[in-house]
């Protein structure tokens, strides 16, 4: 998945959030430029990528040593920076948004993208979920990015404008798609990180 399209995903997903647990954020912008950077850190494994390429002195060893998409695209990883972001004063309240971001990252290379994710981490077996076999910077992935635009848009007009009405026009999808997304996807993915989280401590 394209940066463009992981950032979106990510505010998208902060977003979905807001709507269905109001008060998550006490400030839904901030929230989402966080959410935003933290769709960028999973490829921190990959010298090409956007974030990459600022930081070559980890990322190139770290690619090196592992390839791309393994440990940086794993639920161990959530986890670890969930735990390192709550334990500082500094980011604890911010935490939710960023760990939102790094993991609509994961979930989206699933979705998109051949290669799939060592999701499972230190398991090599890498998981993908694209039965369209949709490409990277393909004409699926841009059709997706435009949909999340405008999902995007129409969200925060909902949000900041609570009287906006193109819901009441247009919305019956919207809120079909945001359904979906939220009593499959998000909970089936908590559910896997309860387990993998449970499966360390148990070490």
């Amino acid at each position: 998945m394209m940066a463009k399209t992981h950032q979106a995903f990510a505010v998208f997903s902060v977003l979905v959030v807001s709507k269905y647990a109001p008060g998550s954020f006490d400030n839904i912008v901030l929230a989402c430029g966080l959410s935003m950077f933290g769709a960028l850190l999973p490829d921190l494994d990959s010298p090409q990528s956007s974030f990459g390429r600022l930081i070559p002195l980890l990322s190139k060893p770290l690619h090196s040593m592992l390839g791309h998409r393994t440990i940086t695209h794993s639920l161990l990883a959530v986890i670890l920076l969930y735990s390192v972001l709550t334990s500082s004063p500094q980011w604890h309240s911010w935490a939710d948004a960023i760990c939102i971001g790094y993991f609509s990252h994961i979930v989206g290379d699933m979705l998109i993208g051949t290669n799939g994710v060592a999701l499972f981490w230190p398991l090599k077996q890498k998981i993908s979920l694209n039965p369209l076999r949709m490409q990277v910077a393909g004409a699926g992935e841009y059709l997706v990015f435009n949909l999340l635009i405008c999902a995007i848009v129409v969200q925060g007009l909902t949000h900041f404008y609570p009287s906006f009405d193109l819901m009441s026009r247009a919305g019956p999808i919207f809120n079909i798609c945001v359904d979906l997304y939220t009593k499959t996807i998000l909970p089936a993915f908590t559910s896997l990180t309860f387990k993998y989280s449970s499966l360390f401590n148990g070490l």
